[in-house]
């Protein structure tokens, strides 16, 4: 199997996973808290820690499955995570305590950006639509953003 590809599922996972949980989360906490810095520091801790849990996890369910590469299949799966988030987050720090509104739109332009190079990876190396895969990242990520949204509204006015 070619190495480009042998990963690529972890890489997916790790990634998808970090696009819809912290853009939900982020425009969820953004509405709930209006705290750039509440926001920033709620994200960084948590998507350091799922990182690591999403790692760990596909880790051990390569290992399940028989394979002798679950190690490395861990890690990429966290690296993807942390990085997606890492890329997600910049914009909280390029706009701290500022007009948080940029901040999302920007988190939402790079969010689009990972979609298709991702897309666009998987489309080279496992030779497939690259529209298909765009567009399906995409759907699901601005719905999950859609839910966050709600929630954090009902939340805000909760509490």
């Amino acid at each position: 199997m070619n190495k480009d590809k042998k990963y690529t599922g972890a890489m997916i996972l790790g990634m998808h996973d970090a696009l819809v949980e912290f853009i939900g989360m982020i425009v969820g906490l953004t509405f709930a808290l209006a705290d750039s810095r509440l926001v920033l520091v709620t994200v960084i801790i948590a998507g350091i820690t799922a990182s690591m849990s999403m790692g760990a996890s596909n880790y051990l369910a390569q290992k399940a499955d028989g394979n002798p590469d679950a190690v490395k299949a861990g890690i990429y799966t966290g690296m993807a995570y942390v990085i997606t988030v890492a890329l997600l987050v910049a914009p909280f720090v390029m706009f701290s305590g500022t007009n948080m509104v940029r901040a999302l739109a920007l988190m939402f332009a790079i969010a689009v950006l990972i979609i298709a190079t991702f897309s666009g990876y998987v489309s080279v190396v496992q030779n497939r639509p690259f529209a298909k895969s765009f567009l399906e990242m995409i759907a699901v990520c601005a719905g999950v953003s859609v839910i966050a949204f709600g929630i954090g509204q009902l939340v805000s006015m909760t509490l």
